[in-house]
């Protein structure tokens, strides 16, 4: 739920709690005099302060990354500031136009876009040079962190999308075979609704869970260069592949949403399929640590619940993968550009994202990450789908990527769509408010 959903030291201008923590009084005057005298082992020195969404287990996990980072750089100071993730795009972009931005922040593809264009970022040619090469990162996931063909950003916390969930139990009572093509898909579907039982959960009042249904769908119609356009603004939503896409979403909304879509949120849609009143959730990989976490603490994952990847719609397309995650960002104007450089580079790595992934609700976007220290077997099935070849490309969270008015757009003519299922009228939304082929 990365795209979605302490104890402070002081606050910034904004009054949102810096996190800060500090692990042992004579450490850190140690630290102090070290910094005083010059860069550490890892070349890097002086203070960072970094912007991050998270909270709770979250949050105490990327606590666990920076420290990996503090022991191999041992005169950096790494300062956090949380921002509610709601908060973030106002929050960030009113640092860095009044000149006071963080040397880091966490970022979605809209944000970095906004801010790359504007020359406020700093570019990390080199990085990504260096990831690609090595095979890292993929080109997709280099296209992805870019404006323009720079990247501005790194990859740090990956997610899978379009991964459709079940209960192992619950779907061999209805006599349902977990479906491998589009065909064996609808039929699943059929049977649920045939035994009088409800096929998907869906949490349409938070709006975003509404994306995880179009994306997917978007990615395998229309295809990836019409989902990059849609990004980028070089295809408009009336392009055939898209109206296309929106024609079949109406048809699944039509014939297998629930009557109450639009009066659950995204945690009481992944509770009612937990309950069993639904067959199936649509949702990303992130599935894996809400349903334990927010539903039924005794659920254990690849036991009482797994999931399959939804088919593709047209087998004779090319396959695509649909992902969504956070990057970080460094500000061109950060004061200590050498020690964020580092910082960067190292949430990159395979090292600093294995870190979280042992502690689960974690896909490492790097390559290189092992499967092995993932905790469980949902966790590993995710890290396995992760884009890891040019051959598939990926293709980013659709409105996150975009970003913006036609995010919000997007957003609300996805729930009047559950309604009304009219394709010309959301098509005609999203063109009056998406005006950038005009430009």
């Amino acid at each position: 739920m990365t795209n979605k959903p302490t104890a402070g030291e002081e606050e910034h201008e904004g009054g949102t709690p810096l996190v800060g923590w500090v692990r042992d009084p004579g450490a850190d005057a140690v630290g102090l005099r070290r910094r005083r005298r010059g860069a550490g082992a890892g070349g890097a020195s002086g203070e960072v302060s970094v912007v991050i969404t998270w909270t709770g287990s979250e949050l105490d996990a990327f606590k666990a990354v920076i420290d990996g980072f503090e022991r191999d750089n041992p005169d950096v100071s790494v300062k956090l500031r949380q921002i509610p993730f709601e908060e973030l795009n106002s929050q960030v972009t009113q640092q860095f136009v009044t000149g006071s931005p963080p040397d880091l922040t966490v970022a979605l593809p809209g944000l970095i876009r906004q801010l790359g264009e504007q020359d406020l970022l700093l570019p990390l040619d080199e990085l990504w040079d260096e990831w690609t090469a090595d095979g890292s990162y993929t080109e997709s996931l280099r296209e992805i962190a870019s404006v323009d063909g720079t990247p501005y950003a790194v990859w740090f916390k990956g997610n899978v999308n379009a991964l459709i969930w079940y209960r192992p139990q619950q779907v061999e009572q209805l006599g349902v075979q977990i479906p491998k093509t589009w065909d064996q898909f609808i039929a699943a579907l059929d049977k649920v609704k045939a035994e009088g039982e409800q096929p998907f959960a869906v949490g349409g009042s938070d709006l975003w869970p509404l994306t995880q249904w179009l994306d997917p769908i978007l990615a395998r119609v229309a295809g990836p260069k019409v989902f990059s356009g849609l990004v980028d603004g070089s295809v408009d939503w009336d392009d055939p592949g898209v109206v296309r896409s929106f024609e079949l979403l109406g048809q699944l909304i039509k014939d297998y949403f629930p009557p109450n879509a639009l009066d659950r949120g995204f945690i009481d849609e992944v509770c009612a399929w937990v309950d069993g009143k639904a067959a199936f959730d649509n949702q990303g990989a992130f599935v894996n640590l809400v349903a334990p976490g927010e539903c039924d603490s005794d659920l254990e994952p690849g036991r009482d619940f797994t999931f399959f990847l939804m088919p593709k719609v047209d087998e004779s397309k090319p396959e695509v993968q649909f992902i969504s995650g956070d990057l970080f960002a460094v500000a061109k104007d950060s004061e200590n550009v050498g020690a964020a450089k580092a910082l960067a580079r190292y949430l990159g790595s395979a090292e600093a994202q294995e870190i979280w992934a042992k502690r689960g609700g974690f896909v490492a976007p790097n390559a290189n990450a092992k499967l092995d220290v993932y905790p469980n077997a949902n966790d590993r099935k995710a890290a396995e789908l992760w884009p890891k070849s040019d051959e598939v490309p990926a293709v980013y969270d659709l409105d996150d990527a975009i970003g913006g008015e036609v995010q919000s757009t997007l957003r609300e003519a996805l729930q009047q769509f559950v309604r009304d299922q009219d394709v010309d009228r959301i098509v005609s939304t999203m063109k009056q408010v998406d005006d950038r082929q005009s430009e």
